[in-house]
């Protein structure tokens, strides 16, 4: 499971894929979907990479990579954020967070205790944001929007329509031109709410079917694979699941961490961290299937 691929991490993938290809049998999300529906053995060692929001750094700096090395990839495409609708929504608050000149902040979530956000160095500030992430991941999805849509003003900050380029989507013209080079595009759903947050079944089915429709009348081909976001099993209730196997999803990814056998529910799938923030000998561990 990857997410952004920044330029300076370009050679820590490069090891990565160097080690997946000494060391695995990569294969595709339609393999691996094909495989769990019939019952049948998969390659000994078998591997699948999947890139998760559809950021147009994978398009410069990770499907290069991976392609030199004859490394299948799955991206999964958040709707809105590759039409142009929006940006994702943590790196609003990392854009706000970062270009405040405020040196603190107070926010109040959805009636918890006020958290007093101190932005007083940038690593204090990178520490803020990623509490204030995490605190919005608990509440319903209504709160996080309006939560959201007041935020710029109080950091004193205006909150671009657009993403800066470091944090932009890849278009719909990219995403065609990936899959006609080999890339699987999946769905993420269209705005990347936590789906266990949502009250409405409507919602659900608009982020989920919806979500699917609209990527396959824009991309012109099936979109046959799902990606849970955030992916949590408290952020994946049963109702969730129902939807993407009614959708007719062959496979859907979670980011429950751990290896997959045979038997598991196709909608299940785990899958084992990778990118900047993980440390390289760590999760090579962790593909190894070591539990540390």
């Amino acid at each position: 499971m990857f997410h952004s691929f920044e330029e300076s991490d370009t050679t820590g993938l490069e090891t990565i894929c160097s080690h997946i290809t000494r060391s695995f049998a990569p294969i595709s999300m339609t393999t691996i979907g094909a495989a769990l529906k019939e019952g049948k053995r998969l390659p000994d060692y078998s591997l699948a990479v999947t890139v998760d929001d559809g950021y147009q750094s994978f398009l410069v700096n990770g499907w290069p990579i991976f392609k030199r090395y004859r490394i299948p990839v799955t991206v999964y495409a958040v709707a809105a954020f590759s039409d142009g609708q929006s940006w994702l929504w943590w790196d609003q608050i990392e854009f706000a967070l970062e270009n405040t000149v405020k040196t603190s902040v107070t926010v109040r979530v959805d009636g918890a205790p006020a958290m007093d956000l101190d932005l007083s160095s940038n690593l204090k500030k990178a520490r803020a944001i990623s509490s204030l992430t995490e605190e919005l991941k608990n509440v319903p999805n209504d709160v996080r929007l309006e939560f959201l849509n007041g935020f710029g003003r109080l950091c004193g900050v205006e909150i671009p329509h657009d993403p800066p380029p470091h944090r932009a989507a890849m278009s719909w013209e990219e995403f065609r031109a990936v899959a006609a080079d080999g890339v699987e595009v999946g769905c993420h759903t269209e705005t990347h709410p936590i789906l266990s947050r949502l009250t409405d079944l409507a919602q659900i089915e608009r982020e989920i079917r919806g979500a699917k429709k609209y990527l396959e009348d824009r991309l012109g081909f099936p979109v046959t694979h799902f990606s849970y976001p955030n992916g949590r099993e408290i952020d994946i209730t049963d109702s969730v699941v129902a939807c993407v196997r009614d959708a007719g999803f062959a496979t859907a990814v979670t980011t429950t961490c751990g290896l997959n056998t045979i038997g598991i529910d196709p909608l299940r799938i785990r899958r084992v961290p990778f990118g900047s923030q993980i440390d390289l000998r760590y999760g090579i561990e962790l593909l190894a299937g070591l539990h540390l």
